[in-house]
């Protein structure tokens, strides 16, 4: 009789103890035990069976839905789903350790930031908490933040407000502006890596004891560290943003844990992340070879930014007016150069490989706006300093970039992985150069109670390396250097990771052995008589036995002797002489470079002069040193150079030549610039060189006593206006200053003006000054400014400066 399932509702046969569909163990029904014939009592009396009722099948419970041909296990996560789910089960604690230290190292350097007063000593007005908010505000920007600066509306500009009186449009008038400053420390960048170099790798150790073997637990660990690092960076850059006076300074929060964000990742990454397998790096070739030579790119950074650091601090070191440049309550510039020594570094290594460092300029105003765009190279640096900077400069750029060559050519396996981490040299080069400038932006506006929009005005300011011209000058030195460095490397007897194994060359053919013919039979040798005595036998000398020996093909070679391998050259002599050829190299680009310049500056067109590299001394101060080269015969050029000479002293639109030619008195020469304007200065005194790119200094060998002449370009004021800006300035600097006069005047048929004052230098000593100044019609303003000691002014100083107003031509 068939029974069912209890559990699946299948039909199976009575005695069947498992089902035969789901494979379960059946229970006994109770059916089927009834149905079981009972054994007959004997003792019981026999009854007549009653009739039986017909059977009634049992009913089968309901059956359910047949089930699937498998049964469908739990869901799986996706991998990213199970990725992030061990990243947010890992191990916060060791990543909270890691994460302190590059947090911990911004706090530290901002308490120490803010613990100088900058100058407030006597009323503290940004105290201890705001510097530290100000100080995080700047840090931050080695992450990627900013600095922005906003001023809140209702700071009217009258007397009863905190900017004072002495400004009132009748009405309380409010003002509005702002400003941003852009300027990456890096060395806060290269320190805030390095800290959390340090904390990733202690996590590194605590993860090979907790997770050993785990492909993934070091990516896990990295997010986690990272976003920890993000979390914090967020919270100090809501913190950086105080209100002084009325002044709201922002540290861009966001931009902040971007940056954050992004480092931290990248650098976790790399030290935790191992891919492990090599089947891994054997199966992606591309990627191994893109890690080797990131790795080279970096290694030779790294030697190349610390080489051009400590050359960037010593030219910053000994700069003459530095400490009079800027000094807040003891805090040394030399600190500041600390904060920025790598962008100095990226700077120096443009430089030295021909890159100019570029500033622009520009604003805007109610009163007009202008643009100035100003470029510092090797030849400015030339006629700042001498030829033997430029020298000096080009001599480290070539050791720069022999660094970068020949890193890579022992680093690198193939000529592809060497062009490859020469590449990524040059995109890091070219990220720090975009970087390492800096810049701001400012802007403002007022308005009034009248209904008047009021004044508003605007300017920007950026300076670094020129993007355009670090691109080609870097794949010039780079291209140059991949190439030359392997034989360089080759040549002083060292090895490159190209390079094959040394294999032992093969010996030379061997010739076949001749055939030896059989040796004859040898007779027997007849034997004396026995019983007859032999003769004596003379001693023979005693000479040592040769032995045979067996024949060696291979012992001694059958062609002719090998020839003496060379000696190795020496390394030291290598290097030598290949520095002397980077010098005499950089030497003779240098040389090219300023002849190039002083060329194009002296090429005009034709009638005009020609100036010349250097300040000379001219002989006849009547006539004009600069007669036509090309003329044939003398007579005509020195009738074309006494016209040109005339036009100039009659004509008033050159606005610099003098009415008549001007007679030296003894003990005078005169002496033409390269800038375009000629003077008589005594016959001890020469051109020591120029100053802030603007300013040409005369002087003799000792003493204080100097020729100042500076030459700004489209000027765009008044000298009266700009010497009244400039004594404003000299009232708060210089200790004693008295003006003596500062007075309009007319000078080569131009305005002028003339500023005569004396003051206490630092040694005690009064000091005279005179300075003349007029704008020329091209809108550039020439001043011609004598220094000396007071109680030599009127002993001859004055005289001196006489002379020199007296002979002044603009060439």
């Amino acid at each position: 009789m068939a029974s069912y399932c209890p559990h699946c509702g299948a039909p199976s046969p009575a005695e069947a103890r498992f089902c035969m569909r789901c494979g379960r163990e059946r229970v006994a029904d109770a059916s089927d035990i009834s149905d079981a014939p009972e054994a007959p009592d004997a003792s019981a009396p026999e009854v007549s069976a009653a009739p039986e009722a017909p059977a009634v099948p049992p009913v089968a419970p309901p059956v359910g839905p047949p089930p699937p041909a498998y049964a469908p296990g739990p869901a799986r996560p996706s991998p990213v789903g199970a990725f992030l789910g061990r990243t947010f089960r890992g191990d916060w604690a060791g990543a909270a350790q890691a994460a302190l230290w590059p947090v911990g190292l911004l706090l530290v350097s901002a308490v120490a930031l803010g613990i100088p007063k900058y100058g407030q000593d006597s009323e503290e007005f940004v105290g201890f908490g705001d510097r530290l908010r100000i100080a995080l505000a700047l840090l931050l920007q080695a992450l990627g933040g900013g600095f922005e600066v906003k001023a809140a509306s209702g700071s009217g500009y009258g007397p009863g407000t905190g900017f004072g009186g002495g400004y009132d449009q009748g009405a309380a008038g409010d003002v509005t502006g702002g400003g941003s400053f852009s300027l990456v420390p890096l060395t806060v960048t290269v320190l805030w890596i390095a800290a959390l170099c340090v904390g990733v790798r202690l996590l590194r150790g605590r993860l090979a004891v907790r997770a050993p073997g785990s492909l993934t637990a070091g990516l896990e660990a990295a997010v986690r560290v990272a976003l920890l690092v993000t979390g914090a960076v967020l919270l100090l850059g809501l913190f950086a943003q105080p209100t002084i006076a009325g002044v709201e300074i922002s540290a861009s929060p966001a931009l902040s844990a971007l940056g954050a964000l992004l480092l931290s990742l990248a650098v976790a990454c790399g030290v935790l992340h191992r891919v492990g397998p090599d089947q891994w790096w054997a199966a992606h070739p591309g990627a191994r070879t893109l890690l080797r030579a990131t790795g080279t790119a970096l290694r030779a950074l790294t030697v190349v930014l610390a080489l051009c650091s400590v050359v960037a601090f010593i030219t910053v070191a000994r700069l003459d007016d530095l400490d009079q440049a800027w000094s807040a309550d003891g805090v040394s510039p030399l600190l500041v150069a600390l904060l920025v020594l790598p962008n100095l570094a990226v700077l120096a290594l443009g430089l030295s490989w021909g890159v100019p460092v570029g500033a622009r300029a520009q604003g805007s105003s109610p009163y007009g706006g202008g643009y100035e765009h100003h470029a510092f190279g090797l030849s400015e640096l030339a006629d700042v300093t001498n030829a033997w900077a430029v020298v000096g400069a080009l001599a480290l750029g070539v050791v720069c970039a022999l660094i970068l060559g020949v890193v890579a050519a022992r680093r690198s396996t193939s000529r592809g992985e060497q062009v490859l981490a020469a590449g990524v040299f040059l995109g890091l080069f070219l990220i720090l150069a975009g970087l390492g400038g800096v810049g701001t932006e400012m802007s403002g506006s007022t308005s009034s109670d009248f209904g008047s929009s009021g004044l508003s005005a605007g300017g920007t300011l950026d300076a670094g390396l020129s993007f355009p011209e670090a691109l080609l000058f870097g794949l010039l030195w780079i291209s140059a250097a991949t190439f030359v460095a392997p034989y360089l490397v080759r040549v002083a007897g060292g090895r490159t990771g190209m390079s094959a194994p040394p294999t032992v060359p093969p010996g030379p053919p061997v010739s076949p052995v001749p055939s030896v013919s059989p040796v004859p039979p040898v007779s027997p040798v007849p034997q004396p008589p026995v019983g007859r005595p032999m003769p004596p036998v003379p001693p023979m000398p005693s000479t040592p036995a040769h032995t045979p020996t067996a024949y060696d093909l291979h012992a001694f070679p059958l062609g002719p002797p090998p020839a003496a391998a060379p000696k190795p050259r020496s390394r030291a002599v290598v290097w030598a002489v290949t520095l002397a050829v980077a010098f005499v190299v950089g030497g003779g680009a240098a040389a090219g470079v300023l002849v190039w310049q002083e060329h194009q500056k002296g090429d005009t067109s034709s009638g005009k002069p020609r100036t010349k590299p250097t300040a000379t001394a001219s002989d006849s101060p009547s006539a004009t040193p600069f007669a036509d080269p090309t003329s044939g015969a003398t007579d005509t050029a020195t009738d074309e150079a006494t016209d040109e000479a005339t036009d100039r002293a009659t004509d008033g639109a050159t606005g610099g030549a003098t009415a008549s030619p001007f007679e030296l008195p003894a003990g005078y020469h005169r002496l033409d610039d390269p800038f375009g304007f000629s003077l008589a200065v005594p016959d001890v005194w020469a051109r020591e060189g120029v100053k802030n790119g603007t300013q040409v200094t005369y002087a003799g060998s000792t003493g204080l006593e100097h020729l100042q002449v500076g030459v700004i370009a489209n000027a765009g004021y008044t000298s009266y206006d700009n010497f009244l800006t400039l004594e404003k300035t000299a009232k708060k600097k210089d200790a004693g200053y008295q003006r003596i006069r500062l007075e309009r005047n007319t000078f080569q048929g131009r305005d002028g003006a003339i500023w005569e004052y004396t003051y206490t230098d630092g040694s005690g000593r009064t000091v005279h000054a005179a300075d003349q100044g007029y704008v020329a019609e091209d809108g550039t303003e020439y001043a011609i400014m004598l220094v000396g000691k007071d109680e030599l002014w009127e002993g001859g100083l004055a005289e001196t400066f006489r002379v020199a107003l007296d002979s002044w031509q603009l060439t």
